[in-house]
Parts: structure tokens; sequence; C-alpha cells
């Protein structure tokens, strides 16, 4: 037993014997890795340190620079040079060719008093309307814009300022003031100039109630609500000088009220919505063109009492992947109403009449842009009267009173764009809001030179 428990002692001494430098040498190895470890990050740490230290010292060199280009700049007196006011000057050319199949000079709105420019264009070829628009930052508060339009009207040229207006700039919480002479925001269109327009002539509706748009000379003021989707609300006062306005006016002769609103309906399509309602008392407001009466020529007949017209415009607009350069579709639809309660009379003549009449239209047009180059659109438009009066024959007489029941029309148009500074378009119309039916044909050609800001929605 006693031998058992030597050979057993001896074995385990052996044993350890062998093992004990193996671990030693494991353990020095180990600790000679852990101290290069050690040496590599503190070589590491230490290049950081430098770079930092580095960029430290260059941003102090920076801060010092842009002080010393201040305190020189500040220095140095302005310069009266006048090319430090450089406004963006640009310029629309239109012109037009024009076939009918009635004489033109013949042509009357059903239940309407055709005003102003209301006419059809003049036949054969013709200027149409051109613009110049010369527009600018007067400084930080203040932008200005003033267009002067070219045209031909019963075959004399004639020179019109459009607009000449000043706009806010820095105005806080979404305020926008506007001051002078602009489209009053009462429906989609009437706020586009000319040029801008689908179609070569105005809607029906435009043509009879505003003799193809309204102007104010005024104050408008508007408000965009802080929300994720638009809301603007805003309002107009005015002089009250532009048709169906007009008449003797002293201080606010015309005001307006307004809401507008729209967003996404996707990444392809969204809308827009708007109503506004527009407000005169002109008094004496003439009824353009002459009256002949037993050989000579009267006075026109006047309209004293209240207008009201009030619109609702919808607009939806797609296109692919929200790329409207390649193709794109709008739908655009509007549509007025307005009253007028007063009298008309015609003091030349001793005739006097009451009058409450009734007007409504509406137009809607679609737009297919199917290639960059090529747009196609149709149109249909109609219109609505209700004229009464204790002398029928007075209305009649300054063109209120018409035989058509429900005058309409209907149009197609395509367009070429050689590039998005020109156009060309052809357009036919089947006429049917005058006592006969017209066949008509246009053909029209838009170009625009020098710098041109980007159209509203």
């Amino acid at each position: 037993m006693n031998l058992i428990k030597t050979r057993l002692a001896v074995l385990i001494t052996a044993t350890l014997g062998i093992n004990t430098p193996v671990f030693a040498d494991n353990l020095s190895s180990l600790k000679a890795e852990i101290a290069q470890m050690r040496s590599d990050y503190e070589q590491r740490i230490q290049q950081l340190e430098q770079r930092l230290a580095k960029t430290e010292a260059s941003s102090g060199e920076v801060k010092k620079d842009i002080a010393y280009v201040k305190e020189t700049t500040s220095n140095i007196p302005a310069s009266k040079n006048k090319n430090n006011f450089n406004p963006a000057i640009s310029m629309v050319l239109n012109g037009t060719f024009s076939q009918y199949q009635n004489d033109p000079a013949d042509y009357a709105l059903d239940g309407f008093s055709l005003q102003g420019e209301a006419g059809l264009h003049e036949e054969g070829f013709s200027l149409g309307e051109s613009e110049l628009t010369i527009s600018a930052n007067i400084d930080q508060s203040l932008y200005g814009q003033a267009t002067v339009a070219v045209h031909e009207h019963e075959g004399q040229t004639e020179l019109e300022i459009e607009e000449a207006f000043i706009e806010s700039l820095s105005l806080a919480n979404g305020v926008t003031a506007r001051a002078g002479r602009f489209f009053a925001p009462v429906g989609y269109l009437n706020q586009r100039h000319v040029h801008t327009w689908n179609f070569a002539d105005a809607p029906l509706i435009y043509r009879g109630l505003f003799g193809n748009q309204l102007s104010t000379d005024g104050l408008k003021l508007s408000y965009i609500l802080p929300t994720d989707q638009l809301i603007e609300l805003g309002g107009t006062v005015g002089a009250g000088n532009s048709y169906p306005g007009g008449g003797e006016e002293s201080g606010i002769g015309d005001w307006l009220i307004f809401a507008k609103t729209g967003g996404d309906i996707s990444i392809e399509s969204s809308w827009q919505a708007s109503i506004s309602h527009w407000q005169s008392s002109p008094e004496a407001r003439a009824y353009s063109g002459d009256h002949n009466h037993g050989g000579t020529v009267a006075a026109p007949p006047e309209f004293n009492g209240d207008t009201d017209i009030t619109n609702i415009s919808l607009i939806y607009k797609w296109a692919p992947n929200g790329n409207f350069r390649q193709k794109n579709f709008s739908l655009i639809g509007e549509y007025f109403y307005q009253s007028n309660d007063g009298s008309v009379s015609h003091e030349d003549e001793g005739e006097f009449s009451t009058y409450d009449g009734k007007q409504s239209g509406a137009y809607i047009e679609g737009i297919y842009q199917f290639s960059p180059q090529w747009r196609s659109g149709l149109r249909y438009d109609w219109l609505s009267s209700d004229h009464k009066g204790s002398d029928v024959e007075l209305l009649g007489e300054v063109g209120l009173l018409g035989s058509k029941e429900h005058p309409q029309r209907s149009s197609a148009m395509v367009e070429y764009l050689p590039s998005e500074f020109s156009r060309i378009r052809a357009q036919v119309n089947f006429d049917q809001s005058s006592a006969d039916d017209d066949l008509q044909l246009l053909l029209q050609y838009t170009v625009s030179l020098g710098a041109h800001g980007a159209h509203s929605y």
C-alpha cells in the first residue's frame, strides 16, 4: 500500500514539473500583446489630440478673417451705380389670325351687355395682346411689378397699364399686402395674364361679366393659415372704376372677400378650390356704345344700384410620378352668379326702368399634354340670364334681352410647344351664344423674351 502511494506522488510531481514552463510561456506572451495594444492606442489618441488642436487653431484663424472682412467692408461706401437696381424685364409677343362664319361686327352675347374689349378678335391678322413686364425687389420689404399691354381694338392700337403694384415681402405670420392696380382675385382665370390662358379667347362668362377681365385699383390683404393644408383668406377694397363697377365713385367703390384651399392627393395629383364674392354700388354706370335715336347720337343709358358677383372654382391637376414636363392633365371649372338690383335710365330720351337682373354662367376645360411639345384641350361654356324691369324695351336697347334660351359654346384646341418660351396654337369654336350660330377659327403664336417668372398654380 505504501508503495502505491509513493508511485502516485512521483507521477504527480513529474506531471506538474513538465507543464509549469508551458503556462509561464503563455502568460508572458499574453502580457506582451496587451502592452503592444496599449502602445498602439496611446499613439492613436496622441494623433487625434494633435488633429483636434490643429482644427481649433485653424478655426480661430477663420473667425479672425471673418471679423476682419466685416470690419473692412463696413467702411466701404454704398455705390451709387444704377445697376444696383436691376429689374427683370420680359416681353410676351402675341399674334392671331381669326376667321368667322358670321360678321364679327354683329356679334352679341345673348342676355349680356358687352362692354370694353368683350367683342371678338379682329378678323384676319392682328397684333392680339402683347405685354411688357418689369419687376424687381425694391428693398428687403417691398416687391414691385408693372405690366403694360398693347392690343388692337376696333382697328386701333391701344396701350394700357394692365398691372402696376407693390407687394410686401417681410410681413410676419403669413400676411401679404398689395397696393396699386392688379387683377381682382375673383375666380381662377381672372388673376392670370392672357398669354397663360389655355385658349385664345376668354370664357363666355368672363366676356359677359367683365369685358374679359376685372382689375381694380386698391388694396389687397391675404393671410395663409399655419396649417398642413393650404388655406388662404383675404379681401380687397378698390376704387370701383372697372366694369361692372364704374360710374361716379368716391372713396371705396368695390370690395371683395375670398377663400382658397388645396393640397396634394398623391405624388401625381393635386387640387385647389376657391370661393369669392365681389360687390359694388355703381352710380351712373354707362352701357358702352352709341345710341342713335332719330338720326342723332344720344348719351348711353346708365345703371344705378347694387351689383353682386359670386364665384366658385375647382382645379385638378395630374402628372405621372409628378413630372409635369413629360405628360400632364388639368381640369378647370368655374361658376359665376351676378345679381343687379336698381334702375336703368336714359336721361336724353326721358326713359326709365326698374331693373332686377340675374346672370350666371360657367365653363369647364380639360387640357392634356401628351408629350413635351404637344398639348390638346376641350372647353365647354354655357350662360343663363333672367331680366325683369318696368320698361322691357329699354332693357333690350342696352343689350340685356336676347332670343337664345341657352347660350353655349364648344371649343377645341391643339398646341405645338417648340420650347418653354414659344407656342403655336390652333383653335376652333362652335359658338351658339348669339342669335346666329357661328363657326370660328383662331390661329395664334405666343413667344416670351427675357426673364419670366414662374406662373402660379
